[in-house]
């Protein structure tokens, strides 16, 4: 039963039964307008007219009022008991444990939409052990991210308010992953506007919109049908090729990783060359490559490569030494 439709006609019925009292009282009564407001709450709530004996109207308008009383305190009843024995109790303080840890997070991830995109996308967000809140306007869905443990808010990701309850001021990214390309390019252009600074990956069914998302403000566009369709036919082609990439991109994999590490204004590393500071031999992991900050990007780098504040090294090696790597540069 809905709170709102309940309190709703509790006080609809409170009202009509004080109007009614308030009105007999000052026609059959003679009383003031005060005082026949008084009289029929203290009578509402005591069922005792203090001082006098009953007149005809008076026992009307009593049992009137008494069972007024009655159906209001039955009302309550059943709220009470639906909202405590039918798990509308639990599911109130679930969701207040999830609105209160959204509100504390920070530099978190927004996945907008659960289908079958943003399950995948969770699920290995979860496995990464990022924070991330999820979004979507489907009850069910969200009821599955739940039980999964996840926080996950129903409501329309399309929507501003909906944006701020999952704290996108203070995230680091979002991935909207919904099914309609024009849901997904409306919540572009409405995360873009509430954090300019926020890395944004949309889904776009269509090659076609890809340009628009990308004037939406989206920082990358992943169509799924093109991605698959390249994956399967790199496993036609390059099998043994694959089977590598998979083990350095999934992180369930122990043997080996791939991680992004910007260098900041405070590393030593800074004005330093690879060789000098985290070589191989030193570290045990692999460069890559190097994003620089005027998005120039150097492939297998050599060891007189000079890094700088705000380069992105992306390198690979087991996690104990991208941890060890990690701690060093930062």
């Amino acid at each position: 039963m809905n709170d709102n439709n309940i309190t709703k006609k509790l006080i609809i019925l409170s009202v009509l039964m004080i109007i009614l009292g308030t009105v007999c009282y000052m026609y059959f009564g003679h009383l003031d307008p005060w005082l026949a407001f008084y009289t029929t709450v203290i009578f509402s709530l005591s069922h005792v007219k203090h001082g006098q004996e009953y007149d005809l109207w008076e026992q009307i308008l009593s049992i009137i009022l008494i069972l007024g009383s009655y159906v209001a305190v039955a009302y309550i009843l059943r709220w009470a008991a639906d909202y405590f024995m039918g798990g509308q109790f639990k599911e109130s303080r679930r969701k207040g444990k999830i609105m209160a840890n959204i509100k504390k997070m920070e530099k978190h991830y927004i996945v907008c939409g659960y289908g079958r995109v943003g399950t995948q996308v969770a699920d290995e967000l979860a496995h990464d052990s990022a924070d991330f809140v999820i979004i979507d306007r489907d009850q069910n869905e969200i009821k599955k991210a739940i039980e999964k443990g996840y926080n996950a808010l129903c409501c329309d990701p399309t929507q501003e308010e909906s944006l701020l309850k999952g704290n996108i001021t203070a995230a680091k990214a979002l991935i909207t992953c919904l099914g309609q390309d024009t849901d997904n390019l409306f919540v572009t252009l409405t995360a873009r506007s509430l954090n300019p600074d926020l890395y944004i990956v949309a889904r776009a069914n269509y090659e076609e919109n890809i340009p628009k998302f990308e004037k939406g403000g989206a920082n990358r566009v992943a169509t799924p049908y093109q991605i698959g369709g390249y994956h399967m036919a790199t496993m036609a082609l390059r099998p043994g090729v694959l089977d590598f990439l998979d083990v350095i991109v999934d992180s369930r994999h122990d043997e080996l990783e791939v991680e992004e590490i910007e260098i900041p204004r405070t590393s030593f590393l800074v004005g330093k060359t690879i060789a000098g500071a985290i070589s191989r031999d030193k570290t045990g992991v692999t460069i890559l490559a190097i994003n620089h900050k005027d998005n120039t990007t150097r492939i297998n780098p050599l060891g007189d490569e000079v890094l700088h504040q705000g380069d992105k090294l992306i390198v690979m090696g087991n996690r104990s030494q991208l941890n060890s790597v990690l701690d060093l540069i930062t």
